[in-house]
């Protein structure tokens, strides 16, 4: 099961990034577009810098999942440093488990608001963008990393039982 999920992992994360670096140059086009229609055509175009910090949210949470795949939280680090190796990845285990119940009632709990939007039909006052659609990514980003962590989980008691190390697949670089 583990080199399955690193394989799943390694291909999503390639989709991932691609999706940040798009987002990331939407989000640069729209502000630029602001900026060359306020000061050089004298006439704002409508509605960028709303659009600009929505998409700018989108990014937040889409990132948010993006870093659970590294199976890095937060953590006391003066309890986690002073473990022994053994004691360590029990700690990580648990706190991925908890990780991933928490995670999963985040999840839970804000599809229920983005149901409350979109039953109620909630719309930005500039835009007319539906505020569900924007916060429909908090959803997937709170799912996505429950399982995540849940799997973590998993690959914490691998390592306990010395059949896996923690550099298999957890990352210390965000890049």
């Amino acid at each position: 099961m583990t080199q399955r999920y690193l394989r799943l992992q390694a291909a999503l994360y390639r989709v991932e990034k691609l999706v940040a670096a798009l987002l990331m140059l939407l989000i640069s086009g729209v502000v630029l577009a602001g900026v060359f229609s306020r000061y050089l055509l004298q006439e704002p175009f409508f509605g960028t810098d709303r659009l600009a910090t929505y998409l700018f949210v989108v990014l937040t949470f889409w990132g948010i999942q993006m870093a659970s795949a590294y199976q890095e939280h937060i953590t006391v680090g003066v309890v986690r440093h002073r473990l022994s190796p053994f004691w360590s990845a029990i700690f990580s285990a648990v706190a991925s488990l908890f990780t991933a119940g928490f995670l999963g009632y985040l999840a839970w709990a804000s599809y229920g608001f983005v149901r409350f939007l979109y039953e109620g039909g909630e719309k930005d006052i500039v835009l007319g963008l539906p505020l569900w659609t924007v916060y429909s990514f908090f959803v997937l980003a709170a799912g996505v990393s429950a399982v995540r962590y849940f799997i973590g989980t998993f690959l914490w008691v691998a390592v306990v039982r010395g059949k896996l190390l923690p550099e298999a697949f957890q990352k210390k670089v965000l890049v």
